[in-house]
């Protein structure tokens, strides 16, 4: 808008009888026109500004997973020994195929309840961060330091908060990437599908290291997803962002509107409980049934060529298969109580979590790029996606075969 338009709707706010809108919204409102917020004074520095914003996203999502994996490895041990054991116990003395059912490989007690442990302290404590961080409006801050990096591999600071949104849930990062620019919206996109690693990826991931007695592998898987998906977007994406300029105005840093804080916590909470868990524990029975009628078998024929190009076990295929479905699918993986992983190397263990994370992003948001953006560009996203994730983890597993 030119300065005309912007003075009359300026003035329309403030002659207005009724708004319906937040307070913390109204609060980013300059007192007028001609106001100007400027970058934080840390984040202006050439070199240590972008560096220290780095730092500050690293923590937004680094601190909850150490928190979480903190409270659960506390928390693990007390619930199978006076909750699981005695539910296990229990169940194992009914019917063969309601027992395997229950407390099976893919049981919904047994690898329901890894799902819940690991996955929700996750989903939680992100969700804390990455609100308390919007609310206060240090996140517009960040992305605006980062602005000259982001260019160099095809976005613009403002694209950078769809992906930071993509930690949450990559479904809403997509709705969210609307407020990009139409010629960096599908990089935005496309980073989003394949570097953002949901809170329920993040729980599953941080579950499977953990049942493999290599936690510490998080770091430079998540370090791993950020390098790749910039030079993903940098290969596919190179020249979106070369004639924009950033026009949106940064907020001010203001104080939490606890009302809107509690909105967004408890809508994350709201979504876990009622979509992601009844899903994930819909994948455990119909894996369970698949077992029980030895179909299951026939997945390791599906994904065969792949896994015998990284030399994984065919019974990883099922980890594969429903990573596709939803991204916590990957919690398959610790069936057996773990003991799968814990007969593959962890260069494997790194290469498979690594496919099953970025191979493809899930059925909901290919769905959702598909009614966004055309299911042609939806099909282009996911092609290249793929087409990346088996060429990175082809020179990942080079990499770890001479370090090991």
């Amino acid at each position: 808008m030119n300065d005309t338009a912007q003075e009359e709707v300026i003035a329309c706010i403030g002659e207005a009888k009724v708004w319906g809108a937040t307070k913390s919204i109204l609060d980013f409102l300059p007192p007028s026109p001609h106001a100007i917020n400027q970058l934080i004074p840390a984040f202006r520095l050439p070199i240590a500004g972008p560096m220290l914003a780095c730092l500050f996203i690293f923590a937004i999502f680094a601190l909850p997973v150490f928190g979480a994996y903190l409270f659960v490895s506390w928390l693990e041990p007390i619930t199978e020994q006076y909750l699981l054991t005695p539910i296990i116990s229990w169940a194992v003395q009914a019917p063969s195929f309601l027992a395997d059912v229950m407390v099976g490989d893919y049981g919904l007690i047994t690898l329901g309840s890894y799902s819940f442990l690991w996955a929700f302290p996750v989903v939680l404590l992100i969700s804390i961060m990455t609100s308390l961080t919007e609310e206060t409006g240090i996140q517009e801050h960040i992305t605006s330091a980062l602005d000259p990096w982001l260019r160099k591999i095809g976005l613009t600071g403002r694209d950078l908060l769809p992906v930071i949104t993509g930690f949450g849930c990559n479904v809403v990062a997509v709705f969210q990437s609307r407020s990009c620019s139409a010629c960096t919206r599908t990089s935005c996109v496309s980073l989003i599908a394949f570097g953002s690693a949901c809170s329920y990826q993040i729980g599953a991931t941080l579950s499977i290291f953990n049942a493999a007695h290599a936690p510490i592998l998080f770091i430079p898987y998540l370090l791993t997803l950020f390098i790749v998906g910039a030079f993903h977007t940098r290969i596919w994406n190179r020249n979106a962002a070369n004639n924009l300029t950033r026009i949106a105005p940064l907020p001010y840093i203001q104080k939490i509107n606890w009302q809107a804080f509690y909105w967004k916590v408890a809508g994350s909470i709201k979504k876990f409980l009622l979509q992601a868990m009844p899903i994930f524990l819909i994948i455990c029975l119909v894996a369970s049934v698949l077992q029980a009628i030895d179909v299951i078998t026939m997945f390791g024929w599906l994904a065969m060529p792949l896994l015998s190009l990284f030399s994984l076990p065919a019974e990883a295929a099922s980890g594969l298969i429903f990573s596709f479905i939803r991204k916590d699918g990957l919690l398959v993986l610790n069936e057996g109580q773990g003991s799968l992983l814990m007969n593959m190397s962890i260069s494997q263990i790194f290469i498979l979590v690594y496919l099953a994370s970025t191979l493809s992003a899930c059925l909901v948001t290919l769905f959702t790029i598909g009614k966004e953006l055309g299911w042609k560009t939806a099909l282009s996203i996911g092609g290249k996606q793929m087409l990346t994730s088996v060429i990175s983890a082809a020179l990942l597993a080079a990499g770890l075969y001479f370090l090991f």
